[in-house]
């Protein structure tokens, strides 16, 4: 009886454990998949960085300005430099912290005729002097050297200026001539001493092409190292707004000259016609030696004085009573070698210079 108990227990367990595994209880496979799958996301690329752009320095900046006749060019120091002038025989530049470049043309008989050439360095001295300077005192001239090059004479030295009497406190000067047909100079003012060497690279820079006799004593003219030369103007538009014809970009006029009519060297604008005394130092005029016969380059027959008030300059001729006058007819005492005074009291330095000083020879 108890055998029959224990079989008949056995048998319900059987038929229990076969119902829970059919149902999967407490483990077993499952006919779905219930496993979840893990999606990576893919990655973006990473974008690159947009390119900016370097600016290329001012001084590093192809600065080769070619007149727009094509008859000169010059390097100038750095991109900071606004052309204000460009006619056939001036052109020039500006730069507001560094000073100022004034290149002028002369050629022919007339402009010949009162064109000083500082073939001497009395001559470079005397052209200072004539700004009512005193040498030693107000300037000195430095490093002047004159010079043939493949037959062309070139005079070139450096004003050096020892008090404020000047804005500047240099000024490089360069001369190109035959002494007979045709000239070039070049002046490039100098406002700060840091500046100097870098001014007197872009005079030494100056190069001359086109049809004249000059060119050859120049640097051989073409491309410039560092790239393409610009023509009218140094970069498209001059730097500072001014185009190549002169004017700015709000299309009003620009001036060479400042506004107290002076030009880039700092003296009278006129200075561009200098005049000669045809004497050892190798003057000439219409292109031969002038004597001391013209009344021009005569300190007996004309005289240049300075207002002491604001250094204005006069041509004034003798009277033949003791006295002078000027073209206007106002009369001058000499009352020293040095002290003028007009019929009004005005008073006036002569400082022993003949009217060609003034630049105002009369026919």
């Amino acid at each position: 009886m108890r055998n029959k108990k224990v079989l008949m227990l056995l048998a319900i367990t059987v038929v229990l454990s076969g119902s829970l595994t059919a149902c999967s209880f407490g483990g077993g496979d499952n006919d779905e998949d219930t496993s979840v799958v893990q999606v990576t996301p893919t990655p973006e690329p990473t974008k690159a960085p947009k390119a900016t752009a370097t600016p290329v320095p001012a001084d590093k900046q192809d600065t080769t300005y070619t007149s727009k006749n094509k008859a000169v060019s010059i390097k100038l120091p750095d991109a900071t430099w606004a052309n204000k002038s460009d006619s056939d025989d001036m052109v020039s530049f500006e730069s507001p912290d560094q000073g100022k470049l004034l290149v002028l043309h002369g050629s022919g008989d007339e402009a010949m005729s009162v064109a000083i050439i500082p073939s001497s360095q009395d001559t470079a001295s005397a052209l200072v002097k004539a700004d009512n300077l005193v040498e030693g005192t107000d300037f000195e001239i430095q490093d002047y050297k004159s010079e043939e090059v493949s037959g062309v004479n070139v005079y070139s030295y450096t004003v050096h200026y020892l008090n404020d009497k000047s804005e500047y406190a240099y000024v490089v000067n360069k001369y190109f001539t035959d002494n007979t047909t045709e000239f070039y100079s070049v002046a490039g003012s100098v406002k700060k001493e840091d500046s100097l060497a870098k001014i007197k690279a872009s005079v030494d820079s100056f190069k001359i092409a086109g049809e004249s006799g000059l060119k050859a004593a120049t640097p051989e003219t073409g491309s410039s190292a560092a790239g393409t030369e610009n023509t009218g103007t140094t970069d498209g538009t001059a730097a500072g707004g001014t185009t190549a014809d002169g004017t700015t970009a709000d299309g009003t006029a620009s001036d060479a000259t400042s506004s107290d009519g002076s030009s880039y060297d700092g003296s009278s604008y006129d200075s561009s016609s200098y005049g000669d005394d045809g004497s050892s130092n190798g003057y000439f005029a219409d292109g031969t030696p002038v004597g001391t016969d013209d009344p021009d380059y005569d300190t007996n027959q004309t005289r240049t004085i300075y207002r002491n008030s604001d250094g204005y300059p006069l041509v004034i001729y003798p009277n033949g009573d003791g006295s002078w006058c000027d073209d206007d007819g106002n009369t001058y005492t000499f009352s020293t070698d040095e002290d003028v005074y007009d019929e009004n009291g005005g008073d006036y330095y002569y400082g022993g210079e003949p009217a060609y000083v003034r630049y105002m020879p009369k026919n």
